[in-house]
């Protein structure tokens, strides 16, 4: 459904009907310097249909925007181009991403969202600044993109918290079970990749070649925040996978320790086993059986010699 249209005259807004009938009116309207910008968010396919027959899209965009699982990029038509992107946001542990298609025509502006946050904040911040939509469709399409953007920076940043929280977790003096929340921070660092890697190179390339070349600078400067996004994205990998690793090898590490608690409770316990064995063989020929201080010498001796080797194995660590 359209969730907001209007036509912007030298920055100013105009709101317009939602119709077919109104966008055809609107877009006959237009002059040299005004475009149409339209919001729509989910999108049955009549009405995607509908605007894409309005704005002369092309077949193979209108089914691209359709689609909500396009791979991030910048695609040129005859007479526009469509920018797939994905707005990413994150909380407890989990990102969600939702696709945002973009169509830039020389005189309108088309967002097509599937789910996730408003783009309101994006066209109300460039509403603020009339001075800059004056400059047509493209300052209208950086007021979307830079917003999208600068939550992936954001997200980052939220990510980098976790990860600190984890390896503070995996290096405390207590031994806990990280490897499960690692695993999952791992997959949400991969997904958070899918949406932001894939857009730099488009990006650049547009920003080489965007018209009116006063937009080029701008787009740049989206470029260089999706390679420190990217950059931010490779640290959280790779801390991650030193965090897993120190993790495994304090599990490691704790087993060991674990097992030598094991062979030498074992081994304190086998002395007088061993002891216990030998008397209580039953021969009819063994001199111990018949004195009067055998037992209580018997059990002084295991546990002498349980206490020394105790003390031994304290002393070496194993205890």
């Amino acid at each position: 459904m359209i969730i907001d249209c209007a036509v912007y005259r030298d920055g100013a807004r105009e709101d317009t009907g939602q119709h077919s009938d109104d966008l055809v009116a609107a877009l006959a309207g237009l002059g040299e310097d005004d475009f149409l910008w339209i919001g729509m968010n989910n999108p049955t396919v009549d009405e995607m249909h509908r605007i894409g027959k309005v704005l002369g899209l092309h077949p193979l965009a209108v089914e691209d925007a359709l689609e909500a699982h396009q791979r991030p990029k910048i695609e040129r038509y005859r007479d526009h181009l469509i920018m797939s992107m994905r707005m990413v946001s994150y909380s407890d542990d989990d990102i969600q991403t939702h696709e945002v298609n973009l169509f830039l025509g020389a005189n309108y502006l088309l967002t097509v969202r599937h789910g996730g946050p408003s783009l309101v904040e994006g066209r109300r911040r460039a509403e603020r600044r009339n001075e800059a939509l004056s400059h047509g469709p493209t300052a209208a399409l950086y007021a979307v993109v830079d917003t999208i953007v600068d939550r992936y920076e954001q997200v980052a940043s939220e990510l980098e918290v976790d990860v600190e929280e984890v390896e503070s977790s995996v290096f405390s003096a207590e031994l806990t079970s990280d490897s499960t929340r690692i695993y999952r921070l791992k997959r949400e660092a991969l997904e958070f990749r899918r949406a932001v890697v894939p857009l730099k190179e488009p990006v650049v390339r547009f920003s080489e070649t965007a018209e009116p070349a006063e937009a080029r600078p701008y787009f740049r400067d989206i470029a260089d925040h999706l390679g420190r996004a990217a950059e931010a994205i490779d640290t959280i990998d790779h801390l991650l996978d030193n965090a897993l690793t120190a993790h495994l090898a304090q599990l490691s590490v704790q087993q060991n320790a674990d097992m030598r608690k094991l062979a030498a409770g074992a081994t304190i316990f086998a002395i007088p086993t061993a002891i216990a064995g030998v008397y209580g063989m039953n021969f009819e020929h063994m001199p111990e059986l018949s004195w009067t201080a055998g037992y209580p010498l018997c059990l002084a001796l295991m546990g002498g010699l349980c206490l020394y080797t105790y003390r031994r194995f304290k002393k070496s660590g194993w205890l």
